[in-house]
């Protein structure tokens, strides 16, 4: 399936419906992975045996045309839904497959050609419905983005509660010679990373945010503890109103949308964000849905 909103009024009008139709995966919406034409896709193409249903949403804004991946695990609906929005990282698709195969729900992808930006726009930096709310986004390239914000939104499952995205980053940080940005072993005014006992690489961590400084934040030192106690490392995000950078994540706690989870893993750490993730579907009492997948 494949819908193309554009941008204005009707737009507008449309925005639900054709969210609730990409969710409405009937065997006759569901393309082959052959007609979907993705890397990703073929990668894993398999497993998308029966259960497993493939569809493109696309919409146009602000003079981008995106697109989007959803693959559903029809089979078990009521999981949760994961969110891709580099389409550089091939561990976290691979990590998101895997996840909705085990615990049902689906993925979105957002398309780019296998690059981190599409048509010089950081996906995870077009996240924003007003321009007062999008003010401050320096990497936004043109404000505000409400069909890309409402679209994705509307793609997540109301059960179970939490906001859930996975990506993958460079080794290291610049304060320790590496080249990322994302480590649990970095402090910022921004960041605060925390290596658990046992965590293994600073790269390989969950992302926390919420609009208290994490000092003052109870349910996220509860998060974190029970996380260390796993061998995960945390990384906690101090998001504030003048301060938004229009990522997924201070979208989502400036809007009160829920808890918020990000599972980073370098690239290339595929096992290692595998196993972060079903922990955090332990600790969310997320029910497997199937024991063979592995």
């Amino acid at each position: 399936m494949s819908k193309l909103i554009t941008w204005g009024a009707a737009a507008l009008m449309a925005l639900a419906a054709n969210a609730a139709m990409a969710q409405d995966t009937t065997d006759d919406r569901c393309l082959s992975p052959a007609q979907v034409r993705d890397n990703d896709v073929a990668r894993n193409a398999g497993a998308m045996g029966e259960g497993i249903c493939i569809s493109q949403l696309e919409i146009e804004e602000n003079g981008l045309a995106w697109r989007f991946t959803v693959v559903e695990n029809t089979a078990h609906a009521k999981g949760p839904t994961i969110f891709l929005l580099h389409d550089n990282e091939q561990a976290a698709f691979d990590t998101a497959f895997y996840g909705i195969r085990k615990y049902g729900g689906k993925l979105v992808a957002v398309e780019a050609a296998d690059s981190r930006e599409f048509k010089g726009q950081d996906p995870n930096r077009n996240f924003g419905t007003t321009a007062a709310a999008t003010a401050p986004c320096s990497q936004m390239r043109r404000k505000p983005a409400p069909i890309f914000t409402g679209v994705l939104m509307d793609l997540q499952a109301r059960h179970p509660g939490f906001i859930l995205t996975l990506h993958n980053n460079a080794n290291g940080h610049s304060g320790n010679g590496g080249s990322g940005g994302i480590s649990a072993a970095r402090q910022s005014a921004v960041m605060n990373g925390m290596m658990a006992p046992n965590g293994g690489d600073e790269d390989d961590a969950i992302l926390l945010a919420g609009t208290k400084p994490f000092d003052q934040n109870n349910e996220a030192r509860k998060t974190v503890a029970k996380l260390h106690k796993q061998g995960v490392n945390v990384i906690y995000e101090h998001v504030r109103p003048d301060r938004n950078d229009c990522s997924f994540s201070n979208y989502v706690v400036l809007n009160n949308l829920g808890t918020y989870y990000n599972i980073e893993a370098q690239h290339g750490h595929g096992a290692q964000q595998k196993r972060m993730l079903d922990i955090l579907m332990g600790l969310e009492r997320v029910r497997v849905r199937d024991k063979r997948v592995q």
